[in-house]
């Protein structure tokens, strides 16, 4: 507050007190002995008040005085309104992200810039066209520049612009009970689903099963998700997740019993969206192909009177063969010969091969020679029987015939040859075995 004694006085003015009263002259504040003032000089008086509510406030200020020259005793007299509003700690609401129908999170932050601290705070959170799963905390007290952050979740029931309005309350002073508001608009973005299924075939054999990865594109987590797989050729595991977060993928293994070599699948995810509950499939095809041996590669040579047959043990499976044994089939007009009447392969792995000899005698007009196959797979006794046509390979037969009869011709022209030096040494022995007989006889004469 500032006194001044005008220039135009002719005598200092002292200052016994200034006060301030309410409308009722009931006294807020109170200076003395604040001095003289020479005319024409100011006087700086600091006054303060303290109201118990909010308002306007219609106060007088009232200053008493005395001339030094006459010792009369002055008193002046000043209306003054005052507009009091309440000093509250200061709060900040902050809330995340939000989607209709989707629940999300924020939090409120309190912040104690008063003189003393307070008690028994209470922090309420509401919404317009909000449901509000958590709203309310309380703390026991803030002290004195101190601060608190209160979580809450809430739940907008449609698209677009809401109200979030904080309400703190709490104590000061002598008992004495606050509350503040405030409030903040957010907007809510509209549920979006989009989420993709792909699917993989994984394993071998009966040991089939899909690999799914459930990709979430929507704008908001799925929780409780149910991934399943149904087949008129299968049947699959269920598996079940918890929730996949936004943008992000997991997959899962469903394990498959097969019937069939071939099973069309329909793949389904179940899973909660917000408030609704969703479903996306996709389709796919499973194939299960056993370990199964063929023979390719085959060649069939003449010895003598003996083909002999060569190839391969094809695992044409996605499993492995295993004590693979390649006979021939003993007929009326074939019969096993050796070294090979058989051959034991073994394992054939999946997708490989392995070579393999076999030898046969024919009689008549023998068109083929039957091979008999005996395999394991999945533990399971397979048997096959393959037809090696000798028109088909009668290129690679009737060469080596060929180059058998040519030989036989050579042998049978230089037979009378081999003959012939047979006799000759025959007697080139005899006339020395009878040389050394004649020998011995005439010693022991």
């Amino acid at each position: 507050m500032t006194v001044r004694n005008l220039e135009s006085s002719d005598a200092p003015l002292k200052i016994n007190d200034i006060v301030i009263r309410r409308s009722d002259l009931s006294a807020i504040e109170r200076a003395s002995n604040l001095g003289s003032i020479s005319p024409g000089s100011t006087l700086e008086v600091p006054l303060t008040a303290t109201f118990d509510s909010a308002g306007t406030k219609d106060l007088r200020v009232i200053v008493y005085g005395r001339d030094p020259g006459t010792g009369t005793s002055v008193k002046f007299q000043y209306p003054v309104q005052l507009n009091v509003e309440e000093r509250h700690p200061q709060m900040d609401l902050t809330a995340n992200d939000s989607v209709a129908g989707v629940e999300s999170t924020g939090e409120v932050t309190v912040a104690n810039g008063l003189d003393s601290q307070i008690t028994n705070v209470e922090i309420v959170v509401e919404g317009d066209d909000i449901e509000m799963t958590q709203s309310r905390t309380v703390a026991s007290s803030i002290s004195q520049n101190g601060s608190m952050t209160a979580p809450f979740r809430f739940r907008p029931e449609s698209s677009g612009e809401h109200k979030l309005t904080t309400t703190v309350s709490y104590t000061v002073g002598d008992d004495i009970t606050r509350t503040t508001t405030q409030t903040k608009v957010i907007d809510s973005d509209p549920l979006r689903n989009s989420v993709e299924l792909d699917t993989t075939a994984v394993g071998s054999g009966t040991d089939r099963a899909l690999r799914v990865a459930v990709s979430n594109g929507a704008n908001a987590p799925l929780s409780d998700v149910t991934v399943n797989a149904t087949s008129a050729n299968a049947s699959f595991q269920r598996v079940l997740l918890e929730n996949i977060s936004t943008s992000t993928t997991q997959e899962v293994r469903l394990n498959a019993t097969t019937d069939e070599p071939r099973a069309d699948v329909t793949v389904t995810a179940e899973y909660e969206l917000g408030t609704e509950t969703e479903r996306t499939t996709a389709e796919t095809t499973l194939r299960s192909v056993p370990g199964t041996i063929d023979l390719t590669g085959l060649d069939v040579i003449r010895q003598g009177g003996r083909l002999q047959i060569s190839g391969s043990a094809s695992n044409v499976g996605s499993t492995d063969a295993d004590s693979v044994l390649i006979s021939v089939a003993d007929t009326e007009n074939v019969t096993p010969a050796t070294p090979n009447r058989d051959y034991f392969v073994g394992t054939v792995p999946a997708s490989d091969f392995v070579s393999f000899d076999v030898y046969a005698r024919t009689e008549g007009n023998v068109t083929s020679v039957p091979l008999e196959v005996t395999y394991l797979v999945d533990d399971t006794r397979k048997r096959q029987t393959f037809d090696v046509n000798l028109d088909r390979m009668g290129g690679s037969a009737q060469q080596s015939e060929q180059d058998s009869d040519n030989g036989g011709g050579d042998q049978n022209s230089m037979l009378p040859v081999f003959i012939a030096g047979g006799l000759a040494l025959l007697v080139v022995v005899g006339v020395l075995v009878r040389r050394y007989r004649s020998g011995d006889d005439e010693i022991e004469v």
